[in-house]
């Protein structure tokens, strides 16, 4: 009776840390069996990963939060301010490409250090504070493009196109640079968090707050790194997203809020870690894009995608509450 137990047991843990793995491989053999022309060939898996490539990179920023133990809901609205100061500091401002992505990238960490200062300083919790800041940009977004899609070859009333958009720009969106951007993003994380003293003191801060403190660690530089973190890594995805379409809806960095969330949390119980990790926040995006894009080929409705989403996301949540549990 006790063998079958642990044998049940080992079974229960191998699913939650190698989940993902699994799902990921079966989805590729019922896609490849169901939707063969469409879903299996090199130019379809090129596409996944440049369809997953903002989402990896937003939810990598999200791995700095959730490691701290701290939720911002804010980085959604954050790459979407992101995207529209990209591309028109640029069309309306003259303002040169490398110049115009570092003044975004400062923009967006102003934004992380802001909510620092409101989750930190006047004790708001985490979820409110951020959850305000998101309407404020959102807001923001509307107010600067005048509650209309930004388009750098359209000027607004009172601005004047002062610049084309760089060709180099408009690249960055698109395959294979956005795929390698991608790939840096996750290394440079990986090594952050698991190769530096600061990666580990972030997961200390996250783990147990107040025994961090005592040890001698500064919790609350480590949770305003975390804020910010999150921010420019959402700013780099806004960038990316305004590159890839060309134009900037109202509230496009919001359709990456919940698959960024699902990413990080099926990747978090990956290989028996148990914390946020930038490698198993990557095999969390490529679950949902492998699955996305196979319902895609099977043409399922696509007003239901969200449905599947939602499950996949409670999945993980699921597989994470079990790892914590075990840990």
């Amino acid at each position: 009776m006790m063998q079958n137990k642990t044998k049940s047991f080992s079974v229960g843990r191998f699913l939650t840390e190698w989940g993902a793995l699994v799902a990921i491989f079966l989805s590729f053999i019922i896609f490849s069996f169901t939707a063969k022309s469409v879903f299996f060939s090199w130019a379809n898996m090129i596409t996944i990963l440049r369809a997953i490539s903002i989402t990896t990179i937003i939810a990598l920023g999200a791995t700095f939060g959730f490691a701290a133990g701290v939720f911002d809901l804010s980085f959604g609205s954050i790459a979407t301010i992101a995207a529209a100061f990209s591309i028109t500091f640029m069309a309306w401002d003259n303002i040169p490409m490398p110049f115009a992505i570092l003044l975004t990238l400062l923009a967006c960490a102003a934004i992380g250090g802001i909510n620092a200062f409101l989750v930190i300083k006047t004790h708001i919790p985490a979820f409110l504070a951020t959850l305000g800041m998101m309407f404020i940009l959102d807001g923001i977004e509307l107010t600067y493009s005048g509650g209309s899609v930004i388009n750098p070859k359209v000027a607004p009333a009172g601005k004047t196109i002062m610049m084309a958009i760089p060709d180099l720009f408009n690249r960055l969106g698109k395959a294979p640079l956005i795929i390698i951007i991608m790939l840096i993003c996750i290394i440079l994380v990986e090594l952050f968090q698991h190769q530096t003293k600061h990666g580990r003191f972030l997961y200390m801060v996250g783990s147990n707050a107040e025994a961090a403190r005592l040890s001698g660690v500064k919790v609350n530089f480590y949770r305003t790194l975390a804020f910010i973190m999150t921010a420019v890594f959402s700013g780099i995805g806004g960038i990316l997203i305004a590159s890839r379409a060309g134009t900037v809806a109202a509230g496009v960095g919001g359709s990456f809020l919940m698959p960024a969330i699902a990413a990080v949390n099926i990747g978090a119980a990956m290989g028996g870690r148990n914390k946020p990790n930038a490698v198993g926040t990557f095999v969390g995006a490529a679950l949902i894009g492998v699955v996305e894009n196979g319902l895609y080929a099977l043409s399922f409705p696509y007003y239901a995608i969200n449905i599947v989403k939602g499950l996949i996301l409670l999945v993980a949540l699921i597989m994470s509450n079990y790892a914590n549990k075990e840990n």
